[in-house]
């Protein structure tokens, strides 16, 4: 059954809001507080105390006539209950119960639908001036109290609830009855969910069905148990779906939740026998990989990868008779049924054939995390147990352990040189891993996280493998050393299995020997990449420059890179931007252009040939940073193309005319074409000039000098360039 939503009272604890109060609540003039939780009185829907500690519930909206789950084990246990605390709530006081019944004594009437534990008041020594609480317990879970208070005359307990006198059999004992039905042990948000007590030595096992689910959990016959140092001999074993395992592998199916409850003090359930855990489902399977679907169980933090084993999936109803009589008897014997349910979208595209089949197994013999090895050598694994005992019921135990099928993966670099780096400032950079299977063929699905470390808070990106295995992300370089971490939960790498070959966390089904679980780590692939600061700009100091007029985009000083083409014998001042202390100048030629200590660039040949170029690439460095620049290039490699004239000076010169010419029908690498046109001749003073050049092609230019009155004095040589860009 589904269970009923609620407003649950705390366990082990008496807690009542104001708007809970009935009219049959009493308050006593000192201030104290009592109270009930049942499916009658705000409490578990599903449990409900019975005649004579109340009236027939049989009229409750709760009650549920179908619903009687006999199969359990409660204790009952009675307490003296403490001081009242400042909300006038009681707690159970430490040490010894007054009475316990263990699970066991408690008799169950299938045909009354009740279970019953007869109290023998006089051998408990109640004091009158006291209180007592009667709770009915599934190992750690409380499904139930009612509190009551002993009467003066010795043969009578009055309900503290209702004020009502309970009458004792014979003066002395109390018959608790109650009732619990199949919904006691679910969660307080709908979940379905299926219980029951398992004699180990007998066997059983639970079924618990679902939309689209049926999970069989069974026990063999002659199993031990044993839990905080006892041995365990009934279980109740609780199953309901749950939200998913904490890996970032594939997953496949529902995630099954199976609470082990028992009368054993201990977070560790162990088995001698393995407990099997069948997943009856259509689940789609890529082909080459179905065999390779492993079962996984986590308890806490901790997350073990499963044997295979047979399922239990004997009947499952499906869209045909074929379907509705497979019997899937062996993980290696389940059929492809695909054709008869639905059309499966390939997972590979292009490569494989999407299936379904029919659920599978997995087989475990712990339940909970003691947190002992092998896990303390994988790195970056923790473990936290699943079941602290911080419980009002330490002579009971409990285990809470999610299940769920998962496809184990391991990663690793797409290109190896990828794991150490270097690109300029700000560059956003392409990091991938490939995720495979234990056949290394590609894994989709895969959600593999990237950690960013570099400065202050860290930036994380995640990916999720695609149908190639690959999982991708891009990240912005900042300057210096960067760190990313790729890591995946579940997911095997280099750093989780040192010294040997890495697989993904999965038993050797191949290997024909027995299997034992394999813990689960959390891989991690990382990447280095070095940040270098984006070239300085080394730049022609262009003071007292003329400049191309209605060029907008050409600003002084510039701010983007030039090239310089110069007459011989002329010099002119560089400089870097942002200026920083230069410890060097060089020239990759001095023949065609040297540079001083201060950066002063003097043009020793220049380019009146245009077929042999004067070229040199000056360089200035400084603080592990540089800059260069060209001149007298017919290879200029900038975008803009931002050209320095500078010519030597003409005396009596008053004005000089600047005319700019490209080539048609050149030859590459030269200067050299077959026809000029002019682009554009504009008239100064200055002795330098700076423009923008018209396109990827050579370039030549000359100065015509004018005197004061518009005469010309001369025209200059022919100076050539070229941009290959």
């Amino acid at each position: 059954m589904l269970r009923r939503a609620l407003t649950p009272l705390a366990v082990g604890t008496l807690v009542f809001l104001a708007g809970c109060l009935s009219d049959n609540l009493t308050r006593s003039t000192d201030g104290p507080m009592y109270a009930v939780s049942d499916g009658a009185h705000h409490g578990n829907p599903d449990f409900f105390f019975l005649p004579p500690l109340f009236n027939n519930p049989s009229k409750d909206p709760n009650y549920e006539p179908a619903a009687f789950n006999g199969t359990l084990r409660p204790a009952v246990e009675i307490c003296e209950l403490g001081a009242p605390a400042s909300d006038g709530s009681r707690e159970c006081i430490a040490g010894p119960l007054v009475k316990r019944f263990a699970p066991g004594t408690v008799n169950v009437s299938l045909a009354d639908q009740q279970y019953l534990a007869n109290w023998n008041t006089t051998e408990s020594a109640l004091n009158v001036n006291k209180f007592y609480r009667i709770s009915v317990v599934v190992g750690t879970t409380q499904l139930g109290f009612a509190d009551v208070d002993p009467v003066s005359n010795g043969t009578q307990l009055k309900n503290v609830q209702t004020g009502e006198f309970i009458g004792l059999v014979d003066g002395r004992t109390l018959p608790i009855k109650f009732r619990i039905e199949n919904g006691a042990l679910c969660g307080t948000d709908g979940t379905a969910c299926a219980a029951k007590t398992i004699n180990l030595t007998q066997g059983g096992g639970v079924e618990l069905v679902v939309p689209g689910e049926d999970f069989h959990f069974d026990i063999p016959p002659g199993t031990q148990g044993t839990a905080g140092g006892q041995v365990v001999t009934e279980v109740t074993f609780n199953l309901e779906t749950c939200e998913g395992i904490d890996v970032d592998l594939p997953k496949f199916g529902q995630c099954l939740r199976v609470t082990a409850l028992y009368d054993a003090p201990g977070a560790v359930l162990t088995l001698n026998n393995p407990a099997l855990i069948s997943m009856c489902s259509f689940v789609a399977v890529s082909e080459g990989q179905q065999e390779l679907i492993t079962l996984h169980q986590q308890d806490g933090d901790l997350i073990r990868a499963l044997p295979h084993a047979h399922p239990n999936c004997n009947v499952i109803g499906a869209a045909t008779a074929e379907s509705n009589n497979l019997v899937a008897r062996s993980w290696h014997k389940i059929r492809d049924i695909a054709t008869a349910v639905l059309m499966p979208t390939p997972l590979h595209a292009g490569t494989r054939t999407a299936m379904l089949h029919l659920g599978g197994g997995g087989e475990t013999t712990k339940f909970g995390a003691d947190c002992t090895p092998p896990q303390s050598a994988m790195a970056l694994s923790t473990c936290t147990p699943a079941s602290a005992q911080l419980t009002p019921f330490p002579q009971a135990g409990h285990t809470i352990s999610d299940f769920q099928f998962a496809l184990p993966a391991k990663m690793a670099y797409v290109n190896p040189d990828d794991a150490s780096r270097s690109a300029p400032t700000g560059t956003s950079l392409p990091t991938a891993v490939k995720v495979t299977d234990w056949n290394d063929e590609p894994v989709q699905g895969a959600v593999i996280t990237f950690t960013q470390t570099t400065i202050g808070d860290p930036n994380i990106f995640v990916a999720t493998s695609n149908a190639d295995g690959i999982a991708q992300v891009s990240w912005t370089i900042a300057a210096g050393p960067n760190a990313l971490l790729a890591t995946g939960r579940g997911v095997a790498a280099q750093n989780n299995y040192p010294g040997g070959t890495v697989k993904p966390f999965m038993p050797d089904i191949f290997s024909g020997a027995p299997q034992t679980p394999v813990v689960v780590g959390t891989g991690a692939v990382p990447f280095l990449a070095i940040g270098t600061e984006t070239p300085l700009l080394l730049r022609p100091v262009t003071t007292g420059f003329g400049q191309q007029t209605g060029n907008a985009n050409v600003t002084l000083p510039l701010t983007a890179p030039s090239g310089i083409s110069m007459q011989s014998n002329t010099t002119i001042q560089l400089e870097l931007s942002p200026s920083i202390g230069v410890t060097s100048w060089s020239s990759s030629s001095v023949a065609a252009a040297t540079v001083s200590a201060s950066g002063l660039l003097t043009a020793v040949l220049e380019n009146d040939d245009p077929a042999v170029a004067h070229e040199a690439t000056i360089t200035a460095t400084g603080s592990g940073v540089s800059g260069s620049i060209k001149v007298s290039s017919y290879a200029f490699d900038h975008f803009r193309r931002f050209t320095t004239l500078v010519w030597r000076p003409v005396v009596g010169a008053a004005t000089y005319d600047v005319v700019v010419e490209f080539g048609n029908g050149c030859t590459t690498g030269t200067a050299v074409c077959t026809t000029w046109t002019q682009s554009f001749s504009q008239t100064m003073s200055n002795v330098g000039f700076v423009f923008e050049f018209v396109g990827a092609q050579p370039g030549r230019w000359h100065v015509v000098a004018r005197d004061a009155t518009g005469a010309i004095i001369s025209t200059s040589e022919l100076v050539y360039f070229a941009y290959n860009i």
